[in-house]
């Protein structure tokens, strides 16, 4: 591109191999306006469905392209590219683990000589009693049949996952205190988890806020994770501006960043995982924690009213409020 013997485009940086420098390169001319921005992952991902698609006999690239775009690709834009975002880390490996396994089954037919619309009941069982993870199969081949790309072929149910585990509310607010207070801790993670342990904020979405959804003023903090800003407590908001107030962790120039949680890679937020880890590392599970108050709040607050203010369907909310069982009173703010 340097030399003009290639334009500089987002076909161009297609040519060079993919992984994480070639994606970093792309970020990177992105952040500089040299390229248009574009969802980089989304981009990556249906390029790995081609060239995965391309290893496979002419008749399953083509099943496994069709479904991608008529199946996959629709629900990811409803939740990713609709509101305005990319898909996140997690989810971009998450789909490649699926794809991967839907092109070994088809891999697993191509090799004994067996057509989407040939598969029979007898030869879909056989294949997935021997394989440990038949989820992404099974999804295939519902799709498949709904499409009637496949014979009416039955899908056994496997079991329901085991209830997530939950803390005591002690524990809760031990882990709170221990983020409020440590400074062994980086201060985006810290956020990021009191935002999830005191508000039930899914950490997925919380390291993907953007700065809009932040009202700042003298007195107070409020931040939209629903329809309803909340305010947040004032020792939480105190951090916050310590936040806000920090310089950025990003290791090259560009402007001011729409995240508020800004990541090391042009154009990113914070990695989940990343998030996800090192509050492990301090004995905080993001997920354990973020169930725990939400199972609480649901218990001390209208269904309605959670939804509102934490960003949840009214239907969801209802629902873990049945489960957990609780009758609502006020809830009060950091403290019980």
């Amino acid at each position: 591109m340097a030399t003009g013997e290639f334009p500089v485009a987002h076909s161009t940086i297609d040519l060079l191999p993919p992984g994480p420098g070639t994606r970093y390169f792309r970020r990177l001319l992105i952040a500089a306006e040299v390229l248009p921005s574009i969802h980089v992952l989304q981009h990556e991902l249906t390029a790995h469905v081609a060239a995965v698609a391309a290893t496979l006999s002419p008749a399953s690239a083509n099943m496994v392209r069709r479904f991608y775009r008529w199946d996959l690709l629709p629900k990811l834009h409803r939740k990713y590219r609709d509101q305005g975002r990319d898909l996140s880390a997690g989810a971009f490996i998450n789909q490649r683990g699926r794809i991967a396994v839907i092109v070994r089954f088809l891999g697993w037919m191509d090799g004994h000589g067996l057509a989407l619309a040939d598969l029979d009941q007898s030869s879909l069982d056989r294949y997935t009693a021997r394989i440990k993870v038949r989820g992404p199969v099974d999804h295939f081949v519902r799709w498949a049949t709904r499409s009637r790309l496949a014979a009416d072929l039955a899908i056994y149910p496997t079991g329901a996952p085991n209830p997530t585990t939950t803390m005591t509310e002690e524990e809760l607010w031990r882990a709170t205190d221990l983020l409020l207070e440590s400074e062994t801790i980086e201060l985006a993670v810290r956020v990021v988890g009191l935002l999830t342990l005191v508000y039930a904020q899914p950490l997925e979405r919380t390291v993907g806020l953007t700065r809009d959804r932040v009202e700042v003023t003298p007195h107070r903090i409020t931040i939209r994770f629903g329809t309803t800003p909340v305010e947040l407590e004032e020792s939480v908001a105190a951090l916050v501006r310590r936040h806000l107030a920090a310089p950025p962790r990003r290791g090259y120039a560009a402007g001011e960043s729409d995240w508020l949680f800004e990541g090391l890679s042009p154009g990113t937020h914070l990695s989940a995982a990343f998030a996800r880890l090192r509050l492990a590392q301090h004995g905080i599970g993001a997920r354990v924690s973020r169930e725990t108050r939400l199972n609480l709040l649901v218990m001390r607050m209208p269904a309605s009213v959670v939804a509102d203010v934490i960003g949840i369907s009214n239907l969801t909310a209802d629902q873990r409020k049945n489960r957990a069982g609780g009758t609502w009173t006020s809830y009060p703010g950091l403290r019980p």
